[in-house]
């Protein structure tokens, strides 16, 4: 069973897609998917519930905040569900496809093996071995049993942002969401390590999704060219359905009506739309 958590402001149909991805792909290959998809939205989008097991709504506190928000909701449902043979949640940004079931399947199971806790790729232009800057929040996976121990999420961003906003205003930039996901994850062990023990612990407990950098082109906070797919793992991360419609209809995954409208052409000129 995996958990699969889906958050989302404005892109509809990337979402719906998804969803009809995660109950027809990602549950054949797992024996069930429990799927919650958390939702600030405006009313007049005109979002109805679709696949999802549990949605969840609330109100939008802005770009980075909204999306602290969104995951905070989603994982504290898992946090206090306690669903049978249920060890890992999926987190996704609604426009961040991973189309590739095997290797979903592959990075899972090796976490398992491994006893890996957190999945994430670096944030930025930073590729393995370069230190990490910032987790991935759009695409990242997270051991829910030790996330409850460790209290990684509900992460507190706005203290994060307190604390820290002038650093990175002096760097021409600012406190985003992926810089202090990854600041907990380090605070975590090294409050409870030293010295070497520290990152050897961290390290050891953290699988690196590097198939996926670099995410960005530059380190330049003002032009940061971000790519949007990463077709060898089946990662697809722009909200426009070109690329997407090409990979769904190449791995033949017409798994649903929208994913079948999208594949057609159908849904090209109002993709993502929203009932103004």
């Amino acid at each position: 069973m995996l958990g699969h958590l889906i958050y989302n402001y404005e892109h509809m149909d990337d979402c719906r897609i998804q969803q009809e991805l995660s109950k027809s792909v990602y549950a054949k290959v797992f024996g069930g998917v429990h799927l919650v998809h958390a939702y600030n939205g405006k009313p007049s989008f005109g979002y109805k519930k679709y696949l999802e097991d549990k949605l969840i709504k609330i109100k939008n506190r802005g770009h980075f905040q909204g999306a602290s928000d969104l995951i905070n909701s989603g994982l504290s449902y898992f946090n206090d569900h306690r669903i049978k043979g249920l060890r890992y949640v999926l987190v996704t940004a609604a426009d961040t496809w991973l189309i590739k079931k095997d290797f979903l399947k592959n990075l899972i199971d090796k976490m398992q093996r491994e006893n890996k806790v957190f999945a994430a790729s670096s944030w930025g232009a930073a590729k393995a071995p370069d230190k990490m800057t910032g987790f991935s929040t759009d695409f990242f996976i997270i051991d829910i049993g030790w996330n409850r121990k460790s209290g990684l999420f509900p992460l507190d961003y706005t203290g994060f942002k307190k604390r820290f906003a002038n650093f990175f205003y002096l760097q021409y930039s600012q406190p985003t969401l992926e810089a202090a996901v990854q600041y907990a994850f380090q605070k975590y062990f090294a409050d409870l390590f030293m010295d070497n023990d520290l990152w050897r612990e961290r390290d050891r407990h953290l699988r690196r999704i590097s198939e996926r950098e670099p995410v960005h082109m530059s380190d330049d906070p003002v032009f940061m060219a971000r790519r949007s797919s990463w077709p060898k793992i089946g990662l697809y991360t722009s909200p426009e359905p070109t690329e997407k419609r090409r990979a769904l209809k190449k791995l033949g995954l017409a798994v649903g009506p929208y994913s079948e409208k999208l594949i057609a052409g159908k849904l090209d000129k109002n993709y993502n739309h929203k009932l103004l």
